[in-house]
């Protein structure tokens, strides 16, 4: 079989959380290993891959991770119109990456586009995809419309004026709506995100294509070198994102504290500072019982999920739900909600509740803290799912196939 050249593309690829930056990492490498050369072309923050990797940085003003996103730019920079209006759109509420990433791959691409075999996309949805698949084979990856995320964050307040801010930070839905439904092929990671892209995105379910999302085995395992922490959950929720449904899991909590006086909460994720978390923390009195846990190495990751005794997903939707796996790769019981694509990757090897539901959040966690061995029962099941389903390898095989697939379509449609 022919091995492949693939330009793998993605506007930000944060290296220690997020499923964009686990998703290049991960199956750029399990590409290469199948034997394919592969070209990551990414924006900061840059992903961290594995050192046979090729990373063609896309610089960026990367006002984001600056401390301040008005004054840590210089004139110069803003001499580039790409940067001006970088610059502009995020100090007016804008999140304008996926847009400026797609000129700033145009430009750096039209030099070499006939270099690749294949383009893989991971989920810029910028103008520009419409100009490289008239030129090469390409592929598209959407883990979730985002337009989920907004729904979620205009229901989770009445204030006028902050719903007008978060349509504004979400602008770049109108090009992603645009390109999606113009694109030849699109990889989803579910059957739900599959649903959710024709519905919200309007696009064709004939051209899209479930391939699930994988996990690494050699990161995420029960590690008996860890000892568990006696009442210890642990969750991956960024703080203050209505969405990861975090503040129904510490109201769940609040209660527990009566019976289980020695419970505590790992938190998987980046606590804002003096924001709607932290808030929430002191009116429950939990300060100290919740800890947050950022830009985690390997090792420690799997250290946060194998010394826990319960791992709880609460999110009201995942279009995948990497966290999920990860728990279920170290053996860890998991309580998960049934929000968009979470029952389908579990099944029958967690506790599914509904989402937005403190009680049954409640129930669960009680009932696995005083019945070990239906905890020791799931943990079994997920275990054994985690590495039957997910490995990277067999992910990146379906994708292969989804590559050479393409490759004969565009050759026959341009002869």
């Amino acid at each position: 079989m022919k091995k492949l050249k693939i330009a793998l593309l993605s506007y930000r690829s944060k290296p220690f959380s997020g499923g964009q930056g686990i998703y290049v990492k991960y199956l750029s490498k399990a590409l290469h290993d199948l034997g394919h050369e592969i070209d990551v072309f990414s924006g900061p923050p840059y992903p961290d891959l594995d050192p046979k990797i090729n990373l063609v940085k896309i610089p960026s003003l990367g006002l984001y991770e600056k401390s301040s996103k008005f004054f840590d730019v210089t004139l110069t920079q803003l001499l580039n119109p790409i940067n001006l209006f970088e610059w502009l759109s995020v100090n007016s509420g804008g999140f304008p990456e996926p847009y400026t990433f797609g000129k700033r791959i145009k430009k750096i691409m039209k030099k070499n586009i006939h270099e690749y075999d294949v383009i893989h996309d991971n989920q810029s949805l910028a103008y520009e995809l419409l100009f490289f698949q008239k030129k090469k084979p390409l592929v598209t990856t959407i883990h979730h419309p985002i337009s989920m995320d907004l729904a979620y964050q205009l229901q989770s307040t009445d204030d006028f004026f902050l719903k007008l801010l978060m349509r504004r930070w979400h602008s770049f839905l109108v090009m992603q709506k645009f390109v999606a439904k113009r694109l030849k092929k699109i990889i989803a990671p579910s059957n739900s995100s599959v649903d959710d892209i024709k519905n919200e995105f309007q696009v064709d379910e004939n051209k899209m294509e479930r391939v699930m999302n994988g996990i690494d085995l050699d990161v995420f395992y029960p590690d008996s070198k860890i000892e568990k922490i006696p009442f210890r959950l642990v969750t991956v929720a960024s703080a203050d994102v209505p969405l990861k449904g975090l503040d129904y899991l510490l109201e769940a909590l609040s209660n527990l504290v009566k019976i289980y006086p020695d419970i505590s909460l790992s938190v998987i994720g980046e606590q804002k500072k003096g924001g709607h978390t932290e808030r929430l923390l002191k009116k429950l009195n939990l300060e100290k019982r919740v800890n947050f846990f950022s830009n985690l190495t390997q090792a420690h990751l799997r250290t946060t999920y194998c010394e826990a005794e319960i791992a709880i997903i609460p999110s009201l939707y995942e279009g995948f739900g990497f966290a999920a796996i990860e728990a279920m790769a170290c053996g860890v019981p998991l309580i998960s909600t049934s929000g968009g694509a979470l029952p389908e990757v579990i099944k029958d090897t967690g506790i599914i509740i509904p989402p937005k539901n403190a009680k049954e959040i409640y129930n669960s966690i009680d009932f696995l803290l005083s019945s070990p061995d239906k905890a020791k029962e799931l943990s079994k099941k997920a275990l054994g799912r985690a590495n039957s389903k997910f490995s990277w390898k067999a992910i990146a095989e379906k994708l292969e196939k989804v590559y050479f697939k393409e490759i004969e379509i565009f050759k026959h449609a341009n002869n």
